[in-house]
């Protein structure tokens, strides 16, 4: 029986040992929006094409082939139209020439670029503010910690929120932590305790991206919190994003789907009721 059972196993052992290729398919191009409105702002967005998921991929071959150059922008209020120019070709970020964001309005887009066109609306919804912001060292460490905040969250239930946070003289614009979005389905109309690490761009290289502070926010540095209200689908598209960003490199995790609002391409139009708190860590 001892002998029967090995033999059993080491099969076993060598068929987990076999090589299996999956043929995916090719995907079609279509056009990915990441973009945002916010009150007293103009509008501003990042577009680019879909890539296949075994694409090699270089921040090199990014810039060279994935970004979406020379498309048409259009943005309206329901009262006026306004165009959105590319301001810096090399990122393909697209900004609005004249229309900034009020709160209660809804702005909708309509992007023309290989040979397709998409569109997609939204609504900047009032803000609501933290109560209070805070720098806290984490346990034992000298000079690294989180930033915290309080709020309080109004009712009825359904409201959604993204922390965003800039280090003024290090960070050149706001940048969200990991799963930076959230909603109050366990505390609408209560006071809670929240914190966030610190977010960083997508292949940083910067010192402290890259050695023991990354992740941490630090004694002397200076920190404006940007705390937004979002709408439900912003908050569906991010908490999806992050989960496949997390999930996408485990070969036995389920496939999912990033949903988001762009009618015939893929993305995000989200709309931001924000407000700041400057945060002095010490």
């Amino acid at each position: 029986m001892k002998r029967i059972y090995f033999i059993m196993l080491t099969g076993l052992l060598v068929g987990c040992s076999q090589n299996v290729n999956l043929e995916l398919p090719t995907p079609p191009t279509q056009i990915t929006v990441d973009g945002h409105i916010e009150p007293g702002q103009l509008a501003n967005m990042y577009l680019s094409k879909n890539i296949a998921y075994t694409t090699s991929l270089s921040i090199t071959s990014i810039l060279a082939q994935d970004i979406i150059h020379g498309a048409k922008v259009t943005i309206s209020d329901g009262t006026s139209t306004d165009s959105m120019r590319e301001v810096n070709v090399k990122a393909g970020y697209y900004q609005s020439v004249t229309m900034k964001g009020q709160i209660g309005k809804t702005y909708s887009i309509s992007v023309t670029a290989l040979g397709q066109t998409v569109t997609s609306s939204t609504t900047i919804l009032p803000p609501v503010p933290l109560d209070s912001a805070w720098f806290q060292v984490y346990q034992n460490l000298d000079t690294l910690g989180y930033v915290w905040a309080q709020l309080t969250a109004p009712l009825p239930v359904g409201h959604c929120y993204r922390w965003l946070a800039e280090r003024i003289g290090k960070d050149t614009l706001y940048i969200p932590p990991t799963y930076s979005a959230f909603n109050d389905a366990l505390f609408a109309g209560q006071s809670v305790t929240i914190f966030y690490n610190r977010g960083q761009l997508p292949g940083s290289t910067a010192a402290d991206d890259t050695n023991a502070e990354s992740g941490w926010f630090k004694t002397g540095e200076k920190v404006v919190v940007k705390f937004c209200s979002i709408d439900n689908t912003a908050y569906q598209f991010y908490n999806s994003y992050y989960n496949q960003m997390y999930n996408g490199s485990n070969p036995f995790s389920s496939p999912g789907i990033v949903t988001g609002n762009i009618k015939g391409g893929q993305g995000i139009w989200c709309a931001y009721g924000s407000s700041y708190d400057t945060v002095i860590c010490k």
